[in-house]
């Protein structure tokens, strides 16, 4: 009977330890399961976020070709703008010699020249040709108070000039106001009288028994005007 005892004891305490073991493994396992479900759900939004990061790179780098392939583009059509400028400006391009003359009547102005003195003197130059030399001459120019002598000059005996002005201060001196237009007389001997009227500086030209005469009229002294003539060899 005794040993009967002993031997349920026995029996019990190994049933005992054998539900403790299987109640710890399950706990273990629980534990383990439980673990692997949250790795795995951290796994699934790592890769998720990494999946969404990606795409999104993806996106900015396609957006970024699409830029440069812009700005590329950009860039092609400005050096094509940049080159066309530069074709139409080599085309009106001083050469060395036109920024030579350009500086001397930067200069001519800076100096004081006055801009239409200056402008006529250029639109005066022509080519060389067989021309007598140069002569010049003045006289005063006739206005309401003023018709007394040395109204008039004469060039190779041929071609009279003289002139009438309006006095200065309105007319109310004999001195004829150089700002103001004056009209030029040229008469041929034996020919037409002609005309040319103006401020001052003037230019004519006429022909003349087979001579071209070209004058210029500018201010001169108080109430005189300076006429400079040359005849040279007519181009018909």
């Amino acid at each position: 009977m005794a040993r009967r005892r002993r031997q349920g004891q026995h029996s019990w305490l190994i049933w005992f330890k054998v539900t403790k073991i299987l109640i710890a493994l399950g706990a273990i396992g629980a534990s383990a399961f439980y673990a692997y479900e949250v790795g795995q759900q951290l796994a699934r939004e790592e890769v998720s976020s990494l999946r969404q990061d990606i795409e999104r790179l993806t996106a900015a780098e396609a957006g970024r070709a699409e830029e440069a392939t812009r700005l590329a583009g950009e860039l092609a059509e400005t050096r094509k703008r940049a080159d066309e400028f530069q074709a139409k400006y080599q085309q009106v391009a001083p050469s060395d010699e036109t920024k030579e003359i350009l500086a001397l009547v930067r200069a001519k102005l800076d100096s004081g020249l006055d801009a239409k003195r200056l402008a006529f003197v250029i639109s005066a130059a022509e080519r060389p040709r067989r021309c007598g030399e140069a002569a010049t001459k003045r006289f005063m120019v006739k206005t309401a108070k003023f018709d007394g002598a040395s109204t008039w000059v004469r060039f190779a005996d041929l071609i009279t000039v003289t002139a009438d002005g309006i006095g200065g201060n309105n007319g109310g001196e004999q001195w004829f106001d150089p700002e103001r237009p004056v009209t030029v007389h040229f008469t041929a001997i034996g020919g037409k009288e002609v005309q040319v009227s103006g401020k001052l500086p003037l230019q004519h030209a006429m022909v003349v028994k087979n001579g071209e005469y070209r004058f210029t009229i500018a201010p001169g002294a108080r109430g005189f005007v300076e006429v400079t003539g040359d005849r040279c060899e007519y181009r018909g």
